[in-house]
């Protein structure tokens, strides 16, 4: 079961291969239930997929059977989404010295056959390899119902939380975010789940 967070809540998307063909696109759902889903985990994964390798603006890391993808962090005041109930909902840093930090994250399954994962705030991690490390926040936990939806809702689009089973050669793609405080190199991703790998962005034998 899939509880969605996304700007259009009524689009059901399912893990995208790895590397379709040029004539072939990830299955979207057009059937909406009838009732809300209301379960305990969230996930979101994305419609279209991602090319393998690595670009500037790209972290890129492989262990054993997991690859990770990683866009450089965008930093931000605030992020605002829409729930699967139809609630607008906007997250905020918990203090005035901190700040959001939005990672656009793809975790692909190399080599097993199907990957269980669980992707939550120990599993994905920001920060500095030779300083601090912050978890990924809960979109539900760390986020406010509001009447009105923000300018921006949906920026940061799908959100990707909870648990997934992930087959052999397909990928689940989304945004996740993290509190950081102000300061904070952002240097690597540190994904925690089924095996540690780390992604980075800088080059720290380069900082001295």
């Amino acid at each position: 079961m899939i509880r969605m967070i996304s700007a259009h809540f009524r689009d059901l998307f399912q893990a995208s291969p790895v590397n379709p063909g040029a004539d072939s696109v990830a299955h979207l759902s057009s059937e909406f239930p009838s009732k809300p889903i209301l379960v305990s985990v969230v996930v979101m994964m994305a419609m279209l997929a991602m090319a393998c390798g690595g670009g500037p603006d790209i972290a890129l890391a492989r262990g054993r059977s997991i690859e990770i993808q990683a866009g450089k962090p965008v930093v931000t005041t605030k992020m605002s989404f829409l729930d699967d109930e139809g609630r607008h909902r906007v997250i905020r840093p918990k203090a005035s010295n901190r700040q959001l930090a939005m990672v656009e994250l793809t975790v692909v399954n190399r080599t097993s056959t199907v990957m269980p994962l669980l992707i939550d705030g120990d599993a994905a991690q920001l920060g500095d390899r030779r300083g601090e490390r912050i978890g990924a926040t809960d979109p539900f936990e760390g986020s406010r119902i509001v009447e009105e939806a923000d300018a921006d809702e949906g920026k940061f689009a799908p959100l990707v939380w909870g648990e997934i089973q992930l087959d052999r050669d397909f990928q689940v793609k989304g945004w996740m975010v993290f509190d950081v405080p102000k300061g904070l190199t952002l240097g690597s991703i540190f994904w925690n789940e089924i095996e540690d790998i780390i992604a980075d962005y800088i080059n720290y034998f380069d900082r001295g």
